[in-house]
């Protein structure tokens, strides 16, 4: 299927082959321990969500940035500092229970102002007729270009 392709097999149970992965296990491996010992879990898989995050915000020499920056163009946003909450905001918060409940009031905040603005639309379809013929008038304005595939 893929003429170009070449795969290359490495030696099984041969670490000195593979010497930066096997490193890059090892550290993992050290920061899971380490990350178990700290919390008092003994479920690893828990853990790997934050060693994760915490291999792609390192500093990486070759890349002269960390891995995060280099596929997202940006430093990584951890915490509410960088969160779009107003800093009055973020300094009255004590605990998760209040943030869950700002959230849950904002969300149920953005709903209704959805609900009526759709309510509205409905009362007033004098409004929505005059955009439609704003759009058509335009469209008559505007030259008609017939390229290759446009249709």
């Amino acid at each position: 299927m893929w003429p170009e392709l070449k795969i290359v097999h490495g030696k099984p149970r041969h670490s000195q082959s593979q010497g930066s992965v096997e490193r890059a296990n090892q550290d993992i491996e050290n920061m899971l321990t380490t990350w178990m010992q700290d919390e008092k879990n003994r479920h690893w898989s828990q853990g790997l969500r934050f060693i994760q995050l915490m291999k792609n915000r390192a500093y990486h020499s070759g890349i002269k940035m960390s891995p995060y920056e280099a596929l997202f163009g940006c430093k990584i946003k951890i915490g509410l500092n960088t969160s779009n909450l107003p800093h009055y905001v973020i300094s009255t918060i004590e605990n998760e229970e209040q943030l869950a409940e700002l959230i849950t009031e904002q969300a149920t905040e953005i709903n209704s102002n959805v609900e009526n603005e759709v309510s509205d639309t409905e009362q007033a379809p004098e409004i929505n007729s005059n955009v439609e013929n704003e759009v058509s008038d335009t469209e008559q304005l505007l030259p008609s270009y017939n390229y290759p595939g446009h249709y």
